[in-house]
């Protein structure tokens, strides 16, 4: 059996939408993946990256993470991105949750 890939775009058939999967191969053998809805446009903004690769071309919404069970859906692999847009990618989801000192 093979697992989605960190980096891969899947097309789910039940929601009719492309995702992106951001987590790794190690979690993703769970069967669940963390992804973002992909888009073909987006308005700009620090959570809107641009990917593209050979069979797509869109925006990746980082703000509406979310896991998903793939053994549940009925999905197939579209395509790959870059390691560079993985790593744009993995420090703006990072961004998000990056600790911040402050003082009450």
């Amino acid at each position: 059996m093979t697992f989605a890939q960190q980096g891969d775009i899947l097309w789910l058939e039940k929601n009719a939408q492309h995702v992106l999967v951001l987590s790794r191969e190690f979690f993703n053998q769970s069967g669940m993946a963390v992804v973002c809805p992909l888009r073909d446009s987006a308005e700009p903004d620090a959570l809107h990256i641009e990917i593209s690769c050979e069979a797509y071309r869109g925006t990746a919404l980082l703000e509406h993470l979310r896991s998903l069970d793939l053994q549940a859906r009925h999905y197939r692999r579209i395509s790959g991105i870059s390691y560079e847009q993985i790593q744009d990618i993995s420090d703006a989801v990072q961004g998000i949750f990056d600790y911040y000192p402050y003082s009450l």
